[in-house]
């Protein structure tokens, strides 16, 4: 924090000071009446404090470009015969499943009452994780798929940096953890700026699996705030090709409803990771770019994984019928407001 703090910044702090102190006692009581190693505890909860100063002290937006998107081809293919083709059901249910599900302010994620049976379907970072970065505990879930992506992402960047000191401190939340994080921004901006940046519960990312916030914490025990900074812009410019997304940019918060996150990602495969960078659309956009694209005219597209192509059929109520094709691997996935989104491995 080298910056000098305006009057605003100095006033905001001052007035959340006795709020820390108050939360490092807490802190420090809850972790000597706990079996937990008291070191362990008191480490994680002083790196919360002091990600709550972090966000007084630093009110200014620090927007990161955007990575160029070269190795991309886009095309439209039309389809005539529909002989290769043959048809699969999808009920309503399966409408908020899938990696490129919305979840926002305005579509509720409503997999959340099913909370036990999408919990089995989490892993547990701490017991598949490598070693190319560190997590805040060793209770954060994320869907298999996004962690094997963030896995493989994390392995390549300590071989380009040699750094390994990225911590995942955040992945999948209940709603109570949800109802627990709204409160503590409401102490930080007041309750109406608190939904910049926290979803009401039900709304969030973090329900789904896909989403997960990153920090940076050295091996001296230092926290440093994640804004893609220095040999950490690696990550920025290459998480597409492990099909990541930088979910909330400042430019696009009129359309998510949520401040500039460097930290936040979200997991949404391969290749609409690489659309949605090239593009510089956010996910909202993209939910929407997708619908021009139908059974009868699909979207092309060429990069280094592979060769696909991308459709969306609307939903057509209890049951919608699904044209995919034959001897050919595809994925169907819902988009949780009004329709399927179909991919096509070539």
């Amino acid at each position: 924090m080298n910056e000098l703090m305006s009057a605003e910044d100095s006033s905001r702090l001052n007035k959340h000071r006795w709020l820390a102190i108050l939360l490092c006692i807490i802190c420090v009581t809850g972790a000597i009446s706990v079996k937990t190693p008291v070191r362990q505890v008191i480490a994680m909860c002083v790196e919360r404090v002091f990600i709550y100063i972090d966000e007084w002290t630093h009110t200014e937006t620090i927007e990161s470009e955007m990575p160029q998107v070269k190795d991309l081809k886009l095309s439209v293919l039309t389809i005539k015969d529909m002989s290769n083709y043959k048809k699969v059901v999808r009920d309503k249910e399966t409408l908020d499943k899938g990696d490129l599900i919305l979840v926002n302010s305005k579509h509720l994620y409503k997999e959340m009452k099913n909370k036990d049976v999408h919990r089995k379907e989490l892993v547990n970072i701490s017991k598949h994780k490598n070693d190319a970065y560190k997590i805040m505990d060793e209770d954060i879930f994320i869907s298999k798929v996004a962690l094997q992506h963030f896995n493989a992402m994390m392995e390549d960047f300590e071989k380009q940096t040699g750094k390994h000191d990225i911590i995942v401190t955040s992945g999948y939340r209940t709603l109570s953890e949800q109802i627990q994080i709204l409160k503590e921004k409401a102490a930080l901006y007041g309750k109406e700026d608190a939904l910049d940046w926290a979803m009401l519960p039900g709304f969030s990312e973090h329900h789904t699996g896909y989403a997960m916030d990153i920090s940076i914490y050295t091996d001296q025990g230092n926290y440093v705030r994640y804004r893609g900074q220095d040999e950490y812009r690696w990550i920025n410019e290459n998480s597409y090709k492990y099909g990541l997304i930088r979910r909330y940019s400042g430019e696009k918060k009129d359309i998510t409803g949520i401040a500039n996150e460097e930290w936040h990602y979200r997991y949404v495969g391969v290749p609409h990771s690489y659309i949605i960078t090239a593009k510089n659309i956010c996910f909202e956009e993209y939910i929407d770019y997708i619908k021009q694209y139908t059974k009868d005219k699909h979207l092309k597209i060429k990069c280094p994984q592979g060769k696909y192509e991308i459709y969306f059929v609307p939903s057509a109520g209890d049951e919608t019928e699904v044209w995919v094709p034959r001897g050919k691997e595809y994925s169907i996935s819902g988009n949780n407001v009004d329709g399927f989104i179909v991919t096509v491995k070539r």
